[in-house]
């Protein structure tokens, strides 16, 4: 029932208007790109710091009285609640958790960035937020199965990795439409296409937006191999997971089921199958569905968080 709930992803209507080429000509400043929040890069800034504290993150928080209000609702929902309703930004933190705050935060404060204008415009947008918050679950859990370290820059990574997308959708609906149909299919001709429709693809625009925001280097990474995970050179480990997190996605929203999903033709688990035992290799095939449907959940959860 999982899957079919998101069956919805597959059929998200595009834009349609006359060309805009104009609009990329400043696509080459950085000045140019929209602008995560002080709250946001220093919230993820903080993730990626092994001397971060809880005191810490509730202080970044509090800076920003919206963000400390989603905090705050996130904290006290049907997913983190416990036995007590908590109204303080810091006993909030507590129990989301360094890493769970900081995806909380990013997802809260990236949803400003998935608006249009029209509505067939916004429809792409919402579409893309999804996959884009689907992405980032299934990395976490993928994360956690193969106990990889990584503290939460794989939940930002997986929700970045198409902001390139968003950008172009918002900036030029018809070259958008025309390279991207959203069928959510692994071709491999998308960023060809893309090129052609609009002189850009959506990881070149998207790493730039990674670096006007100074974002981390790893998340930047991601971003633009995540078609390529061999590429990758530093942070390959990290790009593999975000490549296998975005193709599992791809695939459930497309065809809405994982049976029968064919790992080995995944250029993201190939890269990381090489640096583990065969047994743990198959190990992660068994378990990924069960956290493939616990990522659904999630995204459902965090889309009806950030819907207010």
């Amino acid at each position: 029932m999982f899957f079919r709930a998101f069956a919805k992803l597959a059929r998200a209507v595009v834009p349609a208007r006359p060309p805009e080429p104009e609009v990329f000509r400043d696509l080459g400043k950085i000045e140019s790109f929209p602008t995560l929040s002080d709250t946001a890069v220093r919230v993820i800034a903080l993730s990626h710091d092994p001397d971060s504290t809880i005191a810490g993150m509730a202080h970044a928080v509090r800076r920003d009285g919206v963000v400390a209000a989603a905090v705050l609702k996130a904290a006290n929902s049907a997913l983190y609640r416990g036995r007590y309703q908590v109204e303080d930004v810091l006993d909030a933190v507590v129990r989301l958790g360094l890493r769970g705050c900081t995806n909380v935060v990013t997802a809260f404060c990236m949803k400003g960035h998935y608006k249009h204008p029209t509505p067939d415009g916004q429809a792409a947008c919402d579409g893309l937020l999804r996959h884009a918050l689907f992405t980032a679950n299934v990395a976490a859990r993928a994360n956690a199965l193969l106990d990889l370290g990584f503290k939460g820059e794989e939940f930002t990574a997986g929700l970045l990795h198409d902001i390139g997308r968003v950008i172009l959708c918002v900036r030029s609906p018809a070259g958008f439409a025309e390279a991207d149909p959203m069928t959510f299919d692994e071709d491999g001709t998308v960023l060809a296409r893309e090129q052609e429709a609009v002189g850009f693809d959506h990881c070149e625009v998207g790493v730039r937006f990674a670096r006007a925001n100074k974002l981390p280097e790893s998340i930047a990474a991601a971003i633009l191999n995540h078609h390529f995970p061999a590429a990758d050179g530093e942070h390959r480990r990290l790009t593999a997971l975000v490549a296998l997190a975005d193709r599992l996605a791809n695939h459930v929203q497309r065809t809405h089921a994982l049976k029968g999903y064919g790992f080995d033709a995944c250029p993201g688990f190939r890269v990381l199958r090489a640096g583990l035992r065969p047994p743990a290799a198959d190990e992660l095939k068994t378990a990924l569905p069960g956290a493939v449907v616990q990522a659904l959940r999630a995204t459902r959860h965090m889309l009806r968080l950030t819907a207010g």
